[in-house]
């Protein structure tokens, strides 16, 4: 059956850009249900060693969160990365328990969803990490595409892992 919790109970362009966010969010958490601890470890991608089921949930946790409490809203970037590992978020995925990647995801999640439901649209981002003005509507748009690029991802290593297919 197909899922039909991506369509909004009204239609307003914030409705409906915090409901596909929230079914992408949703779609990433069900990708990685079901799989083993080593399994949501393993990246099938000779190439991509970073790229687990466990390490791309934990990417997009620090990715929504540098987004919206720094680039946003000009707090602090207190992601794991730094100048001598700028993959560390890719990394940590594969340190921490796969329930605490999940539990930290869905909590970062609503909090995201939390500051979109309150933040004018319009604003122009506080932090100083880009140079272009970007509104919140941007920063929302793009927080949709960076986590529907990372559920194809999602698709691809986990059929390649245990053949699952699926929305």
């Amino acid at each position: 059956m197909a899922r039909t919790d991506d369509i909004p109970e009204s239609f307003d362009e914030r409705t409906i850009l915090l409901q596909m966010l929230h079914y992408a969010q949703d779609t990433a958490v069900m990708k990685i249900s079901g799989l083993t601890q080593e399994l949501a470890r393993t990246s099938p991608l000779a190439g991509s060693p970073l790229m687990s089921p466990a390490n791309i949930l934990n990417h997009l946790r620090w990715v929504e969160r540098s987004w919206v409490n720094h680039d946003l809203l000009g707090g602090i970037d207190d992601g794991p990365w730094s100048p001598e590992d700028p993959d560390a978020e890719w990394r940590q995925g594969s340190e921490l328990p796969l329930a605490d990647v999940v539990q930290l995801y869905r909590e970062e999640a609503e909090r995201t969803r939390a500051v979109f439901t309150a933040v004018d649209l319009d604003q122009v981002r506080a932090g100083d990490r880009i140079r272009q003005p970007v509104t919140a509507r941007w920063i929302l748009q793009h927080l949709i595409e960076e986590t529907a690029r990372h559920n194809g991802h999602l698709d691809v290593v986990r059929e390649l892992l245990d053949g699952s297919t699926g929305d």
